[in-house]
């Protein structure tokens, strides 16, 4: 699905905004508009535009606050926190403006949740040496025990992303609870912590686990994952390791990150694991000069496991469920887009075959306007496919 730009990871990013308008959290206008002064392939100008319209609407926001428009002040918080992250997305990890820009997404997406019409807590759970941030949504102010949705971003989601992609208003609306946070490799323990990713994500999930086992709205024997793009990977690993699960969904599937990578190119990609460092480091650089996406790729990469090009070919075998997938028995739904651009349709049929417990997969096509990466050309769809299916297997 084509939006605005020929190069395929300027228009997926551009898509990734326009599609939280259906939760405030983006306007397709100001989508549009702003691509359309953005020279394709160009980092800064990208960071530029975006930041020129993240400033613009929050300033309405703030103006809207100001004069007691509570309504409009909520939408334009939220649009500008999209914005603000969209400007971030292809700076360098070491870039100065990085920090700022994220620090405008949250203050900006926190400032929303101020005119929210259902509760939320800001939460600080202890994490290993540091602290776990996340929000926690419940839907009304009852406190009344809620089947509960945890939400794991990937590989360049932050926490507060998740209320727009994880579809939190729509769980909310149907009586979920949702706790949506940042792990090792993303948000604030990326940026401020440099904690890296890593694969033992039961290590995470459990401390989450604990913490919400504690809040009166949770439903302790009622809680499930949703793992998003990367998080498809980490949500079933979690779940394979920790029994308090009782229901997962891969959203998409994130079964094995080097067979996607090297889909359709084994050859070439095995060649490359018996390459010196150097040369593997060399060729990718080439390939940055001349491809936006992977140059982003690269740099992000390098910034979220910190490792070079040439580390990263070992990396990515270790981020792989086939070892563990047998240990995952509570109810799993993968969903999967059969024109996914980053994760291989047919490796989504593996993922479920080897699953222990019962399974359930949608696949979704390109006339529904939701075959690309995550669903993002119809989130509703997605979401709706995903509560349906909670509401129908948890008790």
């Amino acid at each position: 699905m084509r939006v605005h730009f020929a190069d395929e990871t300027f228009d997926y990013q551009t898509l990734r905004a326009t599609a939280y308008a259906p939760y405030e959290g983006s306007s397709l206008g100001e989508c549009l508009s702003t691509a359309e002064r953005i020279d394709a392939g160009e980092f800064e100008s990208w960071h530029t535009e975006w930041r020129r319209t993240a400033d613009r609407v929050a300033s309405e926001a703030e103006r809207a606050r100001d004069e007691g428009r509570d309504e409009t002040a909520r939408g334009a918080f939220f649009r500008a926190h999209t914005y603000y992250r969209t400007a971030e997305f292809f700076l360098a990890g070491d870039d100065a403006r990085r920090l700022p820009t994220y620090d405008r997404s949250r203050e900006t997406f926190r400032a929303a949740l101020d005119f929210l019409d259902t509760p939320v807590e800001t939460v600080e759970l202890p994490f290993e040496d540091t602290a776990i941030s996340g929000y926690l949504f419940a839907p009304d102010d009852s406190e009344e025990p809620r089947p509960t949705l945890v939400c794991l971003g990937g590989f360049d989601s932050i926490a507060e992303e998740l209320y727009f992609l994880c579809g939190v208003p729509a769980a909310l609306e149907r009586g979920y609870a949702c706790f949506i946070f940042d792990g090792p490799g993303q948000g604030d323990l990326l940026r401020y912590e440099s904690m890296r990713a890593r694969t033992e994500w039961e290590t995470v999930v459990g401390p989450v686990l604990d913490f919400l086992e504690t809040e009166p709205v949770v439903d302790a024997s009622n809680i499930a994952l949703l793992g998003v793009s990367m998080g498809g990977f980490y949500a079933p690993r979690a779940a394979a390791f920790d029994d308090r699960v009782a229901a997962c969904i891969a959203f998409d599937h994130c079964y094995d990150l080097w067979a996607a990578s090297a889909y359709g190119q084994e050859a070439v990609a095995s060649l490359f694991t018996y390459l010196p460092g150097a040369l593997v480091n060399g060729v990718a650089a080439l390939a940055a000069r001349v491809d936006a996406g992977s140059r982003w790729q690269r740099q992000n990469a390098e910034w979220v496991f910190g490792t070079d090009m040439a580390g990263l070919l070992s990396t990515l075998k270790a981020y792989s469920l086939r070892d563990v997938a047998h240990r995952i028995t509570c109810p799993t739904l993968a969903l999967a887009g059969e024109d996914d651009h980053l994760i291989p349709l047919p490796l989504v049929y593996e993922f479920v075959d080897a699953i222990a417990g019962p399974t359930t997969l949608r696949v979704f096509e390109e006339h529904e306007g939701a075959a690309d990466h995550c669903q993002l050309g119809n989130l509703p769809l997605a979401h709706g496919v995903i509560y349906d299916w909670l509401d129908e297997t948890l008790t």
